[in-house]
Order: C-alpha cells, then sequence, then structure tokens
C-alpha cells in the first residue's frame, strides 16, 4: 500500500494513464519505480484503493464506438489509437496477450450517477419511489425490478431479468422520460458531452496544466464506462425485440 507521499506522487502517474500517455507511464516507472509497483492500489476518495490500469479499460469502452458526431471523430479516433497503444503496454508488461478485466463498477457507486447495490432501502425504490407503490399502481414487479438493478449497476441481475423479458421502455411516470433505457442514455449523453470530452479536448491544448480534481476525473471517467456498457447490455437487448 502506498504511504501518503507516495500517493501524493503517484497522480502523475493516474493523469497519465486517464490520458493514454504511454511515454509518460514508462518514464515515471523509470523515476519511481518502487512507487510504480504499487499502483494497484492508488488511494482515491473515501479511503478506497483502486488499480490504475483499470482507467485504460474505461477508455477502452468509451472511445470504442463510432456512433459520435462528425466534428469530434478526430478526437475519439486519436484517443482509440492512444488506448490500444496503452493497452499494448499493460499486456507486454503482464506477458498476456489476451489482458482482460471484469470491472465492479457499482463498488464504486459513490463516485457516479450509481445506486448503492447493498443498500437495502435503495433495492425497494425507483427514482425516490417505494416499489410497493408502483406495484399498487399496476406496474409489474419484473420490470421495476430491472430499473432498480440497472441503477445499481448490477449486470448480471439485469441481464438475467431482460432475458426473463422485463421491458425497458416502461415510463414509471408521467414526464416521457422515466423508462430504463433513458435513465441511462440519457447519462451517457450528459457525461459525454459536459464533461469527458470537454476534459479531452482541455488536455489536448494545455496538457497537464488541467485545473480539475483527481476525483472529478475519476467520477467522470468510471461514470461514462459504467453508463456505456450499461447501454451496450440494453441495447442489446432492445435490438433483439
Amino acid at each position: 500500500m502506498p504511504t501518503e507521499k507516495e500517493n501524493k506522487i503517484m497522480k502523475e502517474l493516474f493523469l497519465a494513464i486517464y490520458f493514454n500517455d504511454v511515454g509518460k507511464v514508462k518514464a515515471f516507472k523509470n523515476q519511481y519505480p518502487d512507487i510504480y509497483a504499487k499502483k494497484s492500489n492508488f488511494q482515491i476518495g473515501y479511503d478506497d484503493t483502486f488499480d490504475l490500469i483499470n482507467l485504460t479499460f474505461f477508455n477502452q469502452t468509451i472511445w470504442k464506438d463510432d456512433a459520435w458526431i462528425e466534428e469530434i471523430m478526430p478526437l475519439i479516433l486519436k484517443n482509440r489509437h492512444k488506448t490500444e497503444q496503452m493497452l499494448d503496454y499493460w499486456r507486454k508488461e503482464s506477458n498476456c496477450r489476451n489482458l482482460q478485466r471484469k470491472i465492479e463498477y457499482n463498488k464504486y457507486h459513490q463516485y457516479f450517477f450509481c445506486d448503492d447495490p447493498n443498500d437495502k432501502d435503495s433495492n425497494e425504490e425507483i427514482i425516490g419511489e417505494p416499489i410497493s407503490n408502483l406495484l399498487e399502481k399496476g406496474y409489474r414487479e419484473i420490470d421495476l425490478r430491472l430499473y432498480n438493478r440497472v441503477e445499481c449497476f448490477d449486470f448480471a441481475e439485469a441481464e438475467k431479468l431482460l432475458k426473463q423479458g422485463a421491458r425497458m421502455d416502461i415510463h414509471f411516470f408521467e414526464d416521457g422520460d422515466s423508462d430504463t433505457f433513458s435513465r441511462i442514455s440519457t447519462e451517457c449523453s450528459y457525461l459525454a458531452t459536459c464533461h469527458l470530452i470537454p476534459i479531452f479536448e482541455a488536455f489536448e491544448d494545455d496538457g497537464y496544466d488541467l485545473d480539475v480534481d483527481i476525483i472529478e476525473l475519476f467520477s467522470y471517467l468510471i461514470g461514462m464506462a459504467a453508463h456505456q456498457d450499461m447501454y451496450d447490455l440494453l441495447n442489446k437487448y432492445m435490438e433483439a425485440e
């Protein structure tokens, strides 16, 4: 486990991996080999530890899609390429060509728009409304449970419910925007437009002189990756309907 001083130094490595800067990662490893060896236990926020390599997998999830507006595709393609370079570096370092990670996003639920999967109260409500109240209004429990599991980023249970016939297009309130699919797609758009793209554009202009808190950066990246992965899961079943 890194000391407080080492963790402060390791923020430089966090930023290098975040922005897929292979050259800077190598330089950090050469300058601080002992601290570099502790990168799987970076301490962030609320006394949590985080494996910095996972930042690369977040990037892989975010930049893999071509469904971006044309004007920002150059930025998307550039970061996709840099992510692949970063992944190649990790593959060589670990001597594993098929390097993969199963990310437990909800382990870090307090850093992005995610309900605590282990909170008893959260498990019995959606959008602040008790599931029991919505059942009385005639909604199917399977559809309500799907919304709840999606909000908790419980991928296994969400897919199980989808296979059982849960619907993601049911609006639980009369706002036209309270269905499960919209919950995820809207947040994807918000995070990309208001946070992630501006941050990476700013990095293109200013490099490491960004005036952004580490926790903010972490929340944008993990939030976008989690929502993109959940969007992909829901979209797969939507296309199958």
